[in-house]
């Protein structure tokens, strides 16, 4: 039997493993935060180009005779956020 001090000369594959796992464990907290940049700053990014989309399309109705009251049956929203809409102001939904 050889010297007990002398140790393991191979390479243990513990560590290696302990890389792998912390590797993953960082990918996927990686992909959470971009799942979260995805659904708040690019959300809301598309949620305003929607907005002004829409609020372009209810002033060119309107401008070809569509009332304010037509218009807000037809979208959903008060004649007051179409009245916003309208004017060109920020609306608040």
């Amino acid at each position: 039997m050889g010297d007990p001090l002398a140790g393991n000369t191979t390479p243990a594959s513990r560590p290696r493993a302990l890389a792998e796992t912390v590797r993953r464990w960082q990918g996927r907290a990686l992909l959470a935060w971009a799942r979260i940049l995805q659904r708040t700053v690019a959300g809301d990014r598309l949620r305003q180009q929607h907005v002004a989309r829409r609020n372009r399309a209810i002033r060119a109705a309107a401008a070809r005779g569509v009332t304010k009251t037509a218009l807000a049956r037809a979208t959903g929203l008060s004649e007051a956020t179409i009245g916003q809409a309208l004017k060109g102001e920020a609306t608040t939904d």
